[in-house]
C-alpha cells in the first residue's frame, strides 16, 4: 500500500476565522502593553501619508502601528531560534547604524574591505562605547551597508563559523535578522533606544541603544571576561 504523504501544514475550514480573532487579540493586547513605547506612531504615520513632498521614502515612513508591533514580535521569534547557534559559532560580528553616530555626518569612520569601522573619534559616542565592549572580546564591528545580505556573505568568506549582532530600530532590525538568515548566519539583535535619522526627523539626530543589552549578548556567549590584566 502506497504511503500518504505527511503535510507540514494542514488548514481547515475555520482556519481564517481562528487567524483573524487571534490577531486582533493580539494586537490589542500589545498596543495596551507598549502604550507608552508606541503612542506617537499614530501621529506621525498620519503626517506621514498627508506629506505629499518628493521624497523617496514615503513608503517606509507610511507604516502604520500595527507593523512596529509584527516587527519587534518577528525580531523577538528569531531571538529564541537563533540563540543556540549564535552561541556556538565562533565567530562574532557587530553590525552598526550611521544614526547611532554622535558626529553624524562628521564621524570619523574608516572605509575597510568588509565595511566601514569606527574609529572612537569621540568619547561618549554610542558607538565607541560598543566598541569598547567589542574589544574586551575581539568582537569586529562594521557600519551596515544597504546590501545587508552580500556585507554579511563577504564578512563570512572570511570567517566562516559567523554569528552577527545587528543594532537597528524597530522597522529594520527583524529585516536585518531575514538578511543574515539568507546569507547562512545566526544573528541576535538590540534596538535603538529611539529613531533619529532623516526618515523620521527633519534634522537628524544622534540616536542610542542599550548598551549594557549588547554586553550581556556577548557575555552569554564568551563568559565572563578575565578582569586580570
Amino acid at each position: 500500500m502506497k504511503k500518504k504523504p505527511t503535510m507540514t501544514f494542514r488548514l481547515e475550514d475555520d482556519f481564517y476565522e481562528k487567524l483573524d480573532r487571534y490577531t486582533r487579540s493580539l494586537l490589542n493586547e500589545g498596543f495596551g502593553l507598549f502604550h507608552e513605547e508606541f503612542k506617537n506612531i499614530d501621529d506621525f504615520y498620519q503626517r506621514a501619508v498627508e506629506d505629499k513632498s518628493e521624497r523617496d521614502d514615503h513608503n517606509f515612513r507610511r507604516t502604520p502601528r500595527s507593523f512596529y508591533l509584527i516587527e519587534a514580535i518577528y525580531y523577538q521569534i528569531f531571538e529564541y531560534a537563533n540563540r543556540e547557534a549564535f552561541n556556538k559559532a565562533r565567530d562574532t560580528v557587530i553590525i552598526l547604524p550611521d544614526c547611532l553616530s554622535l558626529m553624524h555626518d562628521k564621524c570619523k569612520k574608516e572605509r575597510r574591505e568588509l565595511g566601514k569601522v569606527c574609529t572612537r573619534c569621540v568619547p561618549n559616542c554610542h558607538i565607541n562605547h560598543i566598541m569598547q565592549i567589542a574589544d574586551i572580546y575581539k568582537v569586529e564591528g562594521y557600519f551596515s551597508k544597504r546590501a545587508l545580505t552580500e556585507q554579511i556573505s563577504n564578512i563570512r568568506r572570511q570567517k566562516p563559523d559567523l554569528a552577527v549582532i545587528g543594532i537597528s530600530c524597530i522597522l529594520t532590525l527583524a529585516s536585518g535578522m531575514r538578511a543574515a538568515k539568507e546569507a547562512g548566519v545566526p544573528s541576535r539583535g538590540v534596538f535603538l533606544n529611539f529613531t533619529g535619522c532623516e526618515h523620521w526627523a527633519d534634522e537628524p539626530f544622534p540616536t542610542e541603544t542599550a548598551v549594557d543589552r549588547v554586553r550581556a549578548i556577548l557575555e552569554e556567549k564568551y563568559g565572563v571576561p578575565d578582569p586580570s590584566p
